[in-house]
């Protein structure tokens, strides 16, 4: 599988990545794309630099490695084997450059989009689809807003802000009511984006609902922000039981540390997507990684017809353990699958009308998320579900609810090593 050149700049936006037969072309302006009749350009709205490029890199390589499986198994079989090709275009974390290469990829002739991995790169971008009649499929984004505003060619195969919030919040009540204890006083610490944001406005809604204490809740810029220890230091002084958020990999990786660092220990400390449930930020802490708790829509330990020889080929093509990252991308490629396989078209708004009536099951066409998909007239998908998961022993194990958890969640949180 092809890998981002490492020279990539930030001018790449201006380049046009283009993965056809396991070949990768890399040229600079314009330039136009050329495809067999038999093959469908899907163009993947991705920030391959900026703040986000770590989820947004990942991301491209689950699209090629879901596309590599997808066309080894035949193609679109109703449409005489015909595969899918891809062309990536660099968002570079900004919602302003989200526009201009969501307007390139449909200039390029790209059937569908997958994108951003920055909810409000996502809002902008979709814009641009939906007024040129393009179907576009949320990556990693959860802010409701994108599904919220009546437009036909936007779908979304992961649960909701709030979603993720409740089943986060809800875990740490009933181990904390279990456990007899008296924590109660929830500190919230996100990033300043348009997701971080309302994860903090959903957590504040959950915490009042279960009757815990919000003491403290801010935001911090995302980017510049480089020093943890002024928030850490105020959730310390608030006596924070529950420390809470969303944050990036790099982010959290440096929260967690300046915890340790001020010895402080909540008794649950966890995120909202983001961080916690990523490799990154797991073999970047080691041991101060484990008892965090995370919210997911996938495990690798999930009980799926196929998933476990994927898992296998993630861990041999990709170096990695598979995760939600790149379970959602590969969901959002067997949506489109599935959709051309009906549709027997590839025409942008007979697509659309067939992603609009998918209805799959979990493990059907290598689609490993929860439960499955069908979507609602919003687009949002009405078969989502959560887990929360912890990480143990270097693994992020589903701890609730009851039906997924493959371990029992450890509660309160052990002391820094």
């Amino acid at each position: 599988m092809s890998r981002i050149p490492r020279s990539f700049g930030s001018d790449i936006h201006r380049r046009s990545i283009l993965v056809g037969g396991g070949a990768f072309v890399a040229s600079f302006g314009m330039p136009t794309i050329v495809r067999a009749a038999d093959e469908i350009l899907v163009a993947g709205i991705l920030p391959l630099t900026g703040p986000s490029a770590q989820f947004g890199q990942q991301s491209w390589k689950a699209m090629q490695f879901a596309v590599d499986l997808m066309n080894e198994a035949g193609g679109v079989k109703s449409m005489g084997g015909a595969k899918l090709i891809l062309a990536v275009f660099d968002t570079e974390t900004k919602p302003e450059i989200a526009v201009t290469q969501t307007e390139n990829a449909i200039q390029r002739g790209a059937k569908a989009l997958i994108g951003c991995n920055q909810s409000a790169a996502t809002i902008v971008a979709s814009q641009v689809s939906e007024r040129n009649e393009v179907p576009f499929l949320t990556a990693y984004d959860i802010d409701p807003t994108i599904t919220a505003r009546g437009f036909k060619y936007i779908f979304r195969c992961s649960p909701l802000t709030g979603n993720y919030a409740s089943d986060l919040l809800t875990t740490a009540k009933e181990l904390i009511d279990k456990a007899g204890s008296s924590a109660k006083r929830v500190g919230l610490l996100s990033e300043n984006s348009v997701a971080g944001q309302g994860v903090n406005k959903a957590l504040t809604a959950v915490a009042q609902k279960l009757g815990l204490e919000l003491v403290y809740a801010e935001t911090y810029d995302v980017g510049t922000t480089q020093n943890f220890a002024p928030f850490i230091t105020k959730m310390k002084a608030n006596r924070v039981d529950i420390m809470v958020g969303q944050n990036r990999v790099s982010d959290g990786i440096q929260i967690t540390r300046t915890a340790k660092e001020l010895a402080y220990n909540p008794s649950f400390m966890g995120g909202v997507l983001g961080a916690p449930i990523t490799r990154e930020y797991i073999e970047a802490l080691g041991k101060d990684a484990d008892n965090v708790f995370g919210t997911d829509s996938f495990s690798p330990a999930l009980n799926a017809p196929g998933l476990p020889a994927v898992v296998e080929r993630v861990k041999v093509k990709m170096n990695r353990v598979m995760d939600v990252g790149v379970a959602t991308i590969m969901a959002d490629i067997a949506v489109i699958w599935d959709a051309l396989e009906r549709a027997k078209t590839s025409d942008p708004r007979a697509l659309r009308d067939a992603i609009a009536s998918t209805d799959l099951n979990t493990g059907d066409r290598n689609f490993f998320m929860l439960r499955g998909a069908k979507f609602s007239d919003k687009g949002d998908n009405e078969k989502a579900a959560g887990i929360v998961t912890q990480i143990q022993n270097g693994l992020a194990v589903p701890v609730w609810p009851v039906e997924f958890a493959k371990a029992q969640a450890v509660y309160p949180k052990p002391e820094w090593n």
